[in-house]
Parts: structure tokens; C-alpha cells; sequence
């Protein structure tokens, strides 16, 4: 993104701090949020185009929460693949490529381990805005602490049951506009499960995803995705499993969107599982190779 002085703008003058309901479609990620300040000042204003300092005015005085999020979630195409195994297991196999070891369910089902959460966030939160924009858009960012929690788990597409927990310090935030869009969600937390069959584990996470119809596609940090996720045994430290997905975006101003490509692979140790769960084939590796086209 282009460099602009950053500036946060607190209104004061007839704006007070009060609830908002925000929503998020999306087919990997939907949710709804229910933004509750927990003091009488307004949710501020940063007006940036420069994602560092944008990242600096999030983090800035995040250990004090001002803002509770409740927010339910769901992921469309992750539970869609868990539907398509236990309804229809003839089609999910006809998903697989050859002796290639792919199957196009699991390269397009791979981001979540979970069909749904419900979540509660502490924390900061803001308004983000670029300079000498007029039209107010629905770009949030956030940092603080997150507790989420859920009743499933998803393994190789399928649902077990698993009274889940886990708590993260995390900072995210979205941006779109007709000619750019920007995601990111930077995480770190811990992981519990009921389940004696599915390992507790800590996580670091990387995401940040960009579309710049302004940038050319030989731009190597404009238009592109990347993904990051590596969890380890709370127990040891074992890294247990590996995500890392990267993408390019081949921006096209004049149709107003973008065909992408995503490429990247899921390592799984067995040891992510225990008992009847422990993958007794060693190793695994899902390879994802997912064509797309984003608006």
C-alpha cells in the first residue's frame, strides 16, 4: 500500500460510544459481529494507506480493553466438505485427481478445523479509512484478546465430536473498496479439546491477503495471499502441523476482479491425535491447488 501520514480521529463533538451490529459474508468465512464499547468514548477513526502504521495504531494500548465483540461465525466451505463426505462419499471420491493425492474437496476445505464458533473479543477497535476518501466503507481492524469456543472438530472432512476452547491474542482487519481490498489476521493462542483424542495445542498464525486493481500483476506483495499456521503440542512443544498456502491475484481493472490462483500444502504429524484418532499411516500431506475468482 502507498504511504500516508497516519491520523486517528476520535469525534467527540456529538458521537458517542454506542453498539453496532457489523457482518461479514464470505464463503470461507462468515460472521456477525455485535461491537459493545466498554467506556463512553466512540470507536476512532484511523485514516491510513500505509498498513504498518496502521498495525501500530491497533496495537497501541491494547492491554487496557475498550471494546467487547461478541461475534458468532461459520465456515461455508469447510462444513460443506464435511457434508459432501458422510451424504455423498461416492462423489467426494470422485474428487481425487488421478494418483496425484489430491482431492479437490480437501484442497478447498483445508482452512478450518471447525464447521462454527462463538467468540468473545477484547480489546481495541477501529475504524479504518483512507485519505481523501468520502464514502464511509465497513473496514474494521481489531487487536486484544479472544476467546472462542465451539462443539466440533473437523478431521479429513469428517465431524467429531469435541467441546472445544481456546484463547489467542490476535490483530486483524479488513478493508474494501471497489479498487482494493485487504485482509490480515496476525494470532497467536492455545487450543483445548474435551476429546482425549484430539491433542491440546499452541498456534502461531499468518494471513494477510491483498487485491490492488491498481498494482500490475508483477508486484510481488500486491495481489497476492499468504498463510501461515503451525501448531505444537502444549505438551513437548512438538510442532504437530504445518498450513502454508500462498496465492497470486491477476488484477483485470477494466472487469472489475480477479482470477487467483492458490497453491500450498497441510502437514500433519500423527501426533496431533491420540487413540483411535492417531493417524496409524504416519505423516501426512494434503497438497492444495485451488483456482479461484475474487470480485
Amino acid at each position: 500500500m502507498q504511504t500516508d501520514k497516519t491520523h486517528t480521529e476520535n469525534k467527540n463533538s456529538e458521537d458517542v460510544s454506542k453498539t453496532e451490529l457489523v457482518y461479514e459474508l464470505d464463503p470461507t468465512y462468515t460472521n456477525l459481529d455485535f461491537n459493545v464499547p466498554l467506556t463512553s468514548k466512540a470507536i476512532p477513526t484511523i485514516t491510513s494507506d500505509n498498513e504498518a502504521e496502521i498495525y501500530g495504531e491497533l496495537i497501541q494500548g491494547s492491554l487496557i480493553p475498550r471494546y467487547m465483540v461478541l461475534e458468532a461465525s461459520v465456515y461455508p466451505i469447510a462444513s460443506m466438505g464435511t457434508f459432501i463426505k458422510s451424504h455423498s462419499p461416492s462423489l467426494y471420491q470422485q474428487g481425487e485427481i488421478g494418483h496425484s493425492g489430491i482431492n479437490v474437496f480437501e484442497s478447498a476445505t483445508a482452512d478450518f478445523q471447525e464447521p462454527w464458533a462463538v467468540s468473545a473479543f477484547f480489546g481495541n477497535v477501529a475504524k479504518l479509512n483512507r485519505p481523501k476518501e468520502q464514502r464511509e466503507g465497513n473496514n474494521y481492524g481489531y487487536t486484544g484478546y479472544l476467546f472462542s469456543a465451539g462443539d466440533k472438530h473437523i478431521k479429513n472432512n469428517l465431524l467429531i465430536p469435541d467441546d472445544w476452547y481456546e484463547f489467542e491474542w490476535k490483530i486483524k482487519g479488513k478493508i474494501d473498496y471497489p479498487d482494493e481490498k485487504l485482509s490480515w489476521s496476525f494470532r497467536v493462542g492455545a487450543r483445548f479439546n474435551s476429546n482425549k483424542g484430539v491433542n491440546d495445542v499452541t498456534y502461531v498464525s499468518l494471513h494477510r491477503s491483498n487485491l490492488d486493481l491498481r498494482y500490475s500483476f508483477l508486484e510481488w506483495l500486491e495481489n497476492a495471499n499468504y498463510d501461515l499456521r503451525m501448531y505444537f503440542l502444549q505438551q513437548g512443544g512438538q510442532m504437530v502441523r504445518t498450513e502454508l498456502i500462498a496465492g497470486k491475484k491477476v488484477p483485470m481493472p477494466e472487469w472489475g476482479y480477479a482470477p487467483t490462483l492458490d497453491i500450498g500444502f497441510v502437514w500433519s504429524s500423527p501426533n496431533e491425535y491420540a487413540g483411535p484418532l492417531r493417524d496409524i499411516r504416519g505423516n501426512t500431506t494434503t497438497l492444495i491447488f485451488r483456482p479461484s475468482i475474487e470480485f
